[in-house]
């Protein structure tokens, strides 16, 4: 009897481990299986937003969809960065990053007008004429406008009658832009491409490869898994803010990202992320790199006036960043770039900047809607939210490099004034989701989506009160936020804690 039970146990196991490995097998396929159903999802989200009828924001069907995106893009990227063999999920990373831009270039913008305003410059310019001097419809540049531009109102999208039917938004207005973002607009006219809006589209695309690429391999230089950069490729902002309304953001974080890579020495051996991190910290770039990095950030600055905020993280690490080079080439680039515009038009360079400011409410202190949320008004409002701002500047300038890298000062400063701020428009928030990405901090992705919530409502009703929604979605991003640092908190005191185990 004993020894037929141990033959018939013996006959037992091999089944038993063949089951085994076959649940295993199971669940490794059912996660790049999933990853690939999210994908076929994104794009499917991509078309019916498309497809959406009406010029623009034209109903909350759109806002449904877009939260749809956000919530089915970080699923996947979640399902991306867990799935096995690593080679395919990258292979699947790299063909979505593709994909999701191919499709945009099949319609026209879907939030945003902005892109009209971009083929409007850079044609003013190829004409030989300074963007700053004149507005659209100043009779100065009527040998300028075209019938695509400017359509007869049978062939208008806009509200104006004839004879100014314009695509431009904010018409009489000089424009906006900062000169590094007009350079680019020049060149995106003259090189060649497909018509219209998808030419713009084509080449907000491009850049928006290169900065998943960047975001790829500064991931790997950190000793970090590159698949992480999915959480900005599948999101809207890569699908719609660029592929679709092709917003030049995308070339500002570019920019602002090389200036972080410049900052960060090449070490031989990723793997090691604390390594990495006391290399960085302890490694002075030459002064050569420091210039560099210096120049693009400026760059950026002059591209989109925001990605100041990040000259105190990049300058304010102490010697290791050599931070009077730095600043020195960041505001001779800004102060170059500006300076042929100066001589032509002085302070018209300015543009609509001051009247943004007016229209977007940030004069009078009503923008700020946390701050509201808690009776902060006016003046108050404003009072606190430089405060708040002054406030992390300070904790960066004094933060130890070792524990905290360049990325994550950054991360701390533009999500600062992200929360005080509370900016409406949704592609301001490229440069903080790949800040976001970059730093490990994906908590702060909540902070870029609850902008749509915001500038959805303020072109269709929703149901409900708007301004609680407004308020609500920004109060939630926040909670995230918030939650997120006080579990890293409780955690790290608890392995730091004497007699606890170490990971």
């Amino acid at each position: 009897m004993p020894t037929a039970l141990t033959t018939t146990d013996s006959q037992r196991s091999p089944t038993r481990a063949a089951e085994r490995t076959a649940r295993l097998r199971g669940r490794r396929l059912a996660v790049p299986i999933g990853a690939v159903v999210g994908l076929a999802g994104l794009l499917a989200v991509q078309a019916t937003v498309q497809r959406q009828p009406g010029f623009l924001v034209s109903r909350p069907a759109l806002l449904y969809l877009t939260m749809l995106w956000w919530a089915l893009g970080l699923l996947t990227a979640t399902l991306l960065f867990l799935a096995a063999p690593r080679r395919l999920a990258l292979t699947l990373l790299l063909a979505a990053t593709v994909a999701i831009p191919a499709m945009a270039l099949t319609s026209g913008p879907r939030l945003s007008d902005d892109l009209y305003r971009y083929a409007w410059d850079g044609k003013v310019q190829a004409a030989g004429i300074d963007p700053y001097r004149y507005g659209p419809l100043d009779p100065e540049l009527a040998g300028v406008r075209d019938g695509w531009l400017f359509p007869d109102s049978a062939g208008c999208t806009a509200d104006h009658p004839r004879p100014h039917c314009t695509r431009l938004n904010y018409p009489r207005a000089h424009t906006i832009y900062p000169p590094v973002a007009q350079a680019y607009f020049t060149a995106v006219h003259v090189l060649p491409g497909p018509p219209r809006e998808h030419k713009l589209q084509l080449y907000a695309s491009l850049t928006s490869l290169a900065l998943v690429g960047l975001l790829m391999s500064m991931l790997a230089a950190r000793g970090r898994d590159p698949r992480l950069a999915a959480f900005y490729a599948l999101t809207p902002l890569a699908g719609l803010d660029v592929g679709s309304d092709a917003h030049v953001d995308v070339l500002g974080a570019l920019l602002a990202l090389g200036a972080i890579a410049v900052l960060t020495p090449r070490h031989a051996g990723p793997s090691d992320r604390a390594a990495v991190t006391e290399v960085a910290a302890t490694t002075s770039p030459s002064r050569r790199r420091a210039w560099l990095a210096g120049a693009l950030l400026g760059a950026a600055v002059a591209v989109k006036l925001y990605p100041v905020l990040l000259l105190p993280a990049v300058a304010g690490r102490g010697r290791h960043c050599r931070p009077i080079s730095l600043l020195c080439a960041a505001g001779a680039v800004i102060g170059l770039a500006y300076l042929p515009h100066v001589l032509a038009v002085g302070t018209g360079v300015l543009g609509f900047l001051p009247q943004y400011l007016n229209v977007e409410g940030y004069d009078q202190g009503s923008r700020f809607l946390l701050l509201a949320g808690l009776g902060l008004h006016g003046t108050a409002a404003k009072a606190v939210a430089a405060g708040a701002l002054a406030a992390v500047t300070v904790a960066v300038l004094r933060a130890d490099p070792h524990r905290v890298p360049i990325e994550r000062a950054a991360l701390w400063l533009v999500g600062t004034a992200f929360l005080t701020a509370t900016p409406a428009q949704p592609w301001y928030g490229i440069l903080l989701a790949a800040l976001a990405v970059l730093a490990g901090r994906l908590e702060w992705l909540a902070v870029t989506a609850a902008a749509y919530p915001l500038y959805i409502s303020l072109f269709t009703d929703l149901p409900g009160d708007a301004w609680t929604l407004r308020v609500s979605s920004y109060a939630i991003a926040a909670a995230i936020v918030l939650a997120a640092a006080l579990t890293r908190s409780v955690r790290r005191g608890r392995v730091l804690a004497p007699g606890s185990p170490t990971v």
